[in-house]
């Protein structure tokens, strides 16, 4: 039982330093389509968006461009990145 609890303490403290990710949130009514390259990565791949939704993405940071306009963020783990009447904000997570 002591064990366990032990176990159970440090999983619980160092899960969340672990693995960190970007969140990227879409406060429009309307999906966009973005290009993702992941950091280190010579490829990229499409991901799109619905409108008014949540997720976390770029685990390792990423260049995010959004489609329809061009515009391009550089993204850390951590960050938050919000789009908002067609336009990405970043705000630094670190």
């Amino acid at each position: 039982m002591k064990k366990s609890l032990i176990f159970l303490m440090v999983l619980a403290l160092t899960d969340p330093l672990s693995v960190f990710a970007a969140t990227l949130q879409n406060t429009d009514s309307q999906a966009y389509e973005l290009q993702i390259r992941q950091s280190g990565a010579t490829d990229s791949s499409r991901y799109r968006i619905v409108e008014n939704a949540q997720v976390e993405i770029c685990f390792y940071g990423c260049e995010m461009t959004l489609l329809s306009t061009g515009q391009t963020v550089q993204v850390s783990p951590r960050d938050t990145v919000v789009i908002d009447s067609g336009v990405m904000n970043v705000t630094s997570g670190d």
